[in-house]
């Protein structure tokens, strides 16, 4: 398992050092000279081509859209809780009387699979009473029979029918498990009718989405039915976006405990990790076929346990479409894709649990050289174009993954992710937060972020707290989940330090 903590070194080599030797033969996805030829095309074949060709046409479409929008009305924005039944069942069971502890939604999906392999090696059958759940039997049996072969306790294991979409079918889902994880993406499209059920049946719940805005609709629409049944609904639970939720937690925690309080944070990270086809296409789904303004009148990230907005509010600074070199870390630095996402979900954790006032939150990805960011920047480009112009996506989607495929084994194991935050407080001290996955966190450990996010909920002393509501996973599990990815699986690497 890698280490729990290290003594970190000088100021000066936060990110090259102080990670442990778990991370010692992990190598970037460019490492030296070898973005040398990937630059020399992107940059001098494929950007000119993007420049001089794919850009002028594309904003010819843009215009011509824009002027049809203008003259034909066009389909209305996607309200994911219009017309829908919040009111309370009559038929829910006591958690006693429930037959299981947790149902697994979506097992016969990429990541739904890993995370029922994680729960087969991790725990058996004999801890949990839990079944895998989806659409198609015959994919269930599959399933299962791989994780008989992993763990021939899961013999016992059960398999429930139901399909995401028809409300009757995840009532019953919900009715009959404590805790619901789910892993049936994109979100915003599948996801609405379960996770209402368990709002409404007082499950609780846990996913690996990173769809912001159907989120925020999500906490408008059910944190107050959530509160009155006791279910505690956490999103972002994976990759997006459990790691940065957790430094910002642990830095903030850090200051508490000295009388003092986080005022801002800078996060830098590395990473390496491969896309599925299942995340490529909630990335396309989220930017085409956009989500209906909320109603609050302000963003619900912020709205507090009482359905107001908070008085703890966060402005997150990221860059765009540009790359420097930092002097702090000594390192080139440019966007991170998800950054929106987990600047969002502190967003979340500053409201519910007060850090600060108004947080400043800094967050970007670390690189090898120049020539490594630079590609980094390239490939945001590269997806935006295929976002807002479908010839461009079409090319593209010959070149990438189907939904259902993701990356081999190989690859997840090659993977890793680095977190280094660096906190401020009022009295101008510093706290430094390390956090490191071994593998790819986007599939691998995303699957067991999910997996333990969900157990917490079943944990005595989580529910001795009785939080219930649209949460955040640290706003929901605290410590409790660190502990918990500590002890469990592969470990993480998690150390902070005070200056």
């Amino acid at each position: 398992a890698a280490s729990a903590s290290t003594p970190l070194m000088e100021n000066n080599r936060l990110l090259q050092d102080g990670f442990g030797p778990d991370f010692k033969e992990k190598t970037r996805t460019y490492a030296g000279c070898s973005a040398l030829p990937d630059f020399l095309l992107q940059a001098f074949v494929l950007l000119p081509l993007w420049a001089f060709l794919v850009l002028p046409i594309m904003l010819i479409y843009l215009a011509v859209m824009a002027i049809v929008r203008m003259c034909v009305k066009g389909p209305k924005k996607i309200k994911p809780f219009k017309d829908v039944d919040l009111s309370l069942p009559t038929d829910a069971l006591g958690a006693a009387d429930r037959p299981y502890d947790f149902i697994l939604m979506g097992a016969t999906g990429f990541t739904g699979n890993l995370a029922a392999e994680y729960i087969a090696v991790t725990y058996g059958a004999k801890k949990y009473k839990w079944a895998i759940c989806g659409r198609s039997q015959n994919k269930l049996e599959i399933v299962k029979k791989r994780l008989v072969e992993l763990n021939s306790e899961m013999a016992a294991l059960d398999i429930v029918l139901a399909n995401s979409l028809d409300s009757k079918q995840t009532d019953r889902v919900a009715k009959q498990a404590k805790l619901v994880m789910s892993t049936v993406g994109p979100f915003a499209k599948y996801g609405t009718p379960l996770v209402i059920s368990c709002a409404r049946y007082g499950t609780h719940y846990v996913d690996i989405t990173g769809e912001i805005g159907w989120v925020r609709h999500v906490i408008e629409n059910l944190d107050k039915t959530a509160r009155t049944t006791g279910a505690r609904i956490v999103s972002c639970c994976g990759q997006d976006s459990v790691p940065w939720d957790i430094v910002t937690f642990a830095a903030a925690e850090a200051f508490k405990k000295r009388g003092d309080n986080l005022v801002d944070i800078r996060i830098f990270e590395e990473f390496k990790g491969s896309a599925s086809g299942g995340t490529i296409s909630t990335l396309f789904t989220s930017f085409q076929s956009p989500l209906a303004r909320t109603k609050s009148g302000f963003n619900p990230m912020e709205m507090d346990a009482k359905g107001s907005r908070s008085l703890f509010s966060t402005k997150a600074i990221l860059p765009k479409l540009c790359y420097s070199y930092n002097p702090e870390i000594k390192q080139y630095v440019a966007p991170f894709v998800m950054a929106p996402v987990n600047s969002n979900v502190v967003r979340r954790s500053n409201a519910l649990l007060g850090y600060a006032k108004k947080l400043k939150y800094v967050e970007v990805e670390t690189h090898s050289g120049c020539m490594a960011a630079f590609l980094s920047v390239l490939q945001t480009i590269w997806f935006a174009s295929a976002i807002f112009f479908p010839p461009f996506k079409t090319i593209m989607m010959c070149f990438l993954p189907d939904p259902g495929q993701g990356p081999t084994r190989e690859q997840m194991r090659e993977g890793y992710l680095k977190v280094t935050a660096i906190g401020r407080s009022e009295k101008m001290e510093k706290a430094i937060v390390k956090l490191g996955f071994t593998v790819d966190p986007a599939y691998e450990d995303t699957a067991r972020m999910m997996v333990e996010c969900g157990l917490c909920s079943l944990d005595e002393s989580a529910n001795k707290e009785a939080k219930s509501g649209v949460l955040s996973p640290m706003a929901a599990f605290g410590s409790l989940l660190v502990e918990r990815l500590q002890a469990n699986g592969r470990g993480i690497f998690f150390s902070v330090s005070m200056q």
